[in-house]
């Protein structure tokens, strides 16, 4: 007994090491990316052990306006009011007196790593935990004015000029996403005459907020809504069994969230700006719920070990609501009308390659993937293209 509880820990510590993944798990999409996974339902055998990693990396240099436009990374959100405050330090904090209209540019990376476990218990019940860890980059941030035909004055090129150099270059976000643990029941029908099986699961759980740690901010702001709220998702997913090597599937999912109290950028003025504000106070923010969903076909084992699986998948996210704490001084609706705060969408294709070297003799061996999240259509989101690869382990023990 011994010998098999320090086995099962040499594993799970290898496992954490080197990156073992099937991670479906932590739903990570959010305003500035799709899903680095693919939900379908899990092995059904008891005391079956799965211990995951994802690692994954993207960039955009576009995103999706409100009109489902594609335009460049950073105005997906629309011109912003250049104010003399940000460069004249000398004016009050409610002047709005403006310069002119502008548009921001710059590019988008960003590097992710999830690692997850879930465990078979009996009876089809299972058991799950995962933490997504991520580094967010914009880079080559900037500042130019809209194109008119009217000519710019020297005063306006000189208020350009400090404002610019006053924009830092980059700005970066790292730290923990989200930590998910879940429960939940999966099946496995086999008995059909036309069909080989149908699989079905469902689960719940809960979603802490983000612990992340932003560097080189000063009066622009991160094109996206932090993720501070818990949320509790509910997923389903379903998958028949055509014929050995052919299954088609679905999946659901949707998330309530909590209201959550922070330190959020407000726009507490009659300017347009979404990202160029240097204002911020505490405020209760209510997010609306997500819903995702997706389907997708999978041949599996088509030759040996080789896998793939192509899918096509939506999220959309309802609009959320800033309630400020002094709303004396601060108007909520004014800090609402941010495009910020509105709903987002996204559709994208999901393509993944997976190479199985688990046999009888190795029934534990790992399970190799690559895979690729190509952004086709959305609304006030980045156009993030995420590539990525992982790697899983299965162990099979009781408690």
């Amino acid at each position: 007994m011994k010998y098999k509880k320090k086995l099962i820990t040499l594993f799970m510590i290898i496992a954490s090491l080197t990156g073992f993944n099937s991670l479906y798990s932590v739903l990570t999409m959010s305003q500035y990316k799709p899903d680095s996974y693919f939900q379908k339902p899990y092995f059904t055998q008891d005391y079956f052990t799965d211990i995951s990693c994802i690692f994954s990396g993207g960039f955009a240099n576009s995103a999706y306006n409100n009109n489902n436009n594609k335009v460049a990374f950073l105005q997906q959100f629309g011109t912003e009011d250049l104010l003399k405050k940000f460069v004249d330090t000398t004016l009050p904090s409610n002047n709005i007196e403006s310069f002119g209209q502008g548009l921001l540019s710059g590019n988008f990376h960003l590097r992710e790593i999830i690692l997850s476990s879930y465990k078979n218990i009996v009876r089809g019940f299972f058991i799950e935990g995962s933490t997504a860890i991520q580094d967010l980059s914009i880079n080559n941030i900037d500042v130019n004015f809209v194109q008119t035909a009217v000519p710019l004055s020297q005063e306006q090129l000189i208020y350009l000029e400090r404002l610019q150099q006053k924009l830092p270059k980059s700005m970066n976000q790292a730290g923990m996403f989200t930590t998910a643990f879940y429960a939940g029941y999966h099946a496995t029908y086999s008995n059909f005459t036309h069909l080989d099986f149908i699989d079905f699961q469902i689960k719940t759980g809960m979603m802490s907020p983000q612990a992340m740690y932003d560097t080189n901010q000063s009066l622009v702001q991160f094109p996206f809504i932090q993720n501070i709220n818990f949320g509790y998702p509910v997923i389903a997913t379903a998958t028949i069994g055509i014929l050995d090597w052919m299954t088609i599937g679905c999946n659901g999912a949707v998330i309530p969230w909590q209201k959550a109290m922070g330190t959020i950028p407000m726009n507490n003025s009659f300017s347009q700006n979404n990202l160029l504000m240097p204002e911020s106070g505490v405020a209760f923010l209510q997010r609306g719920p997500l819903f995702s969903t997706s389907i997708y076909f999978e041949a599996d084992h088509i030759h040996q070990g080789y896998s793939t699986i192509i899918a096509y998948c939506y999220t959309r996210n309802c609009s959320y609501t800033i309630t400020p704490i002094d709303t004396i001084n601060i108007q909520k609706a004014l800090v609402n009308e941010s495009q910020l705060l509105n709903a987002w969408s996204l559709g994208s294709v999901y393509v993944q390659f997976d190479i199985d070297f688990a046999c009888e003799t190795t029934p534990s061996a790992p399970v190799l993937s690559v895979f690729c999240h190509i952004p086709v259509a959305g609304q006030l989101c980045t156009e993030t293209n995420i590539f990525g690869g992982s790697c899983s382990l299965q162990v099979s023990y009781a408690f």
